[in-house]
């Protein structure tokens, strides 16, 4: 027997092994005490699972010389705390299973596609914002850099100029100017790097990846 299948009084008297005007009258009292047991359209009363383990314990309290009245009050009163219980696990079930079973409406699936487009949208300006702030910082640096060899170059043709005699000077500016024009190379190398680099570290910053 289980709770979701009932049966009729014929079955409970004869498991209980008592006879149906007891069993009749046992009923009716539970009722009295504000117990409603579930009937067919013929007004037979359906027993369930829980109902029949209460009407044995029903059984038991009475061997044990418990009077009728206060063992079918106890026992509708234990029934009803038992049925209440059942409705509320049932209510929570079937919220849980509309739940899960939601759909969406166009109006909601507009509204999904509509919060996808604006994240887009932040994604690209995140990302333009990102990469103007690393060019503009890599230029700064990239200048200052470019200022203090140009300056380095001239303090260092000042100093030619005055340490080296007439006839070795334009032999030896002639070698310093390929050195100079070798570091300006290797500036314009290590521009183009950095460039690079910048590129690469701001797709670093907007997706978090090496």
């Amino acid at each position: 027997m289980n709770n979701k299948y009932g049966v009729f009084a014929k079955e409970v008297y004869m498991h209980l092994d008592i006879n149906p005007a007891t069993l009749r009258n046992w009923s009716s009292m539970i009722e009295s005490h504000g117990y409603e047991f579930e009937k067919n359209h013929k007004g037979q009363r359906i027993y369930y699972q829980r109902e029949i383990f209460a009407l044995a314990n029903l059984k038991t309290l009475l061997a044990q010389r418990e009077s009728l009245e206060s063992a079918t009050k106890a026992v509708a009163a234990k029934l009803i705390e038992e049925k209440s219980a059942e409705k509320a696990i049932s209510a929570i079930t079937e919220k849980e299973e509309d739940e899960n079973s939601i759909t969406l409406s166009k109006s909601d699936l507009d509204n999904y596609i509509d919060n996808l487009e604006r994240k887009f949208s932040d994604f690209i300006a995140k990302r333009d914002a990102l990469f103007l702030e690393e060019m503009q910082k890599r230029d700064k640096l990239l200048l200052e850099a470019i200022t203090k060899m140009q300056l380095q170059v001239a303090a260092s043709k000042e100093a030619i100029e005055t340490s080296i005699n007439d006839d070795n000077k334009d032999d030896y500016k002639n070698e310093h100017t390929d050195i100079i024009l070798n570091e300006i190379k290797e500036l314009k190398q290590q521009i183009s790097a950095s460039q690079a680099e910048g590129k690469k570290g701001l797709f670093q910053k907007l997706f978090g990846k090496d």
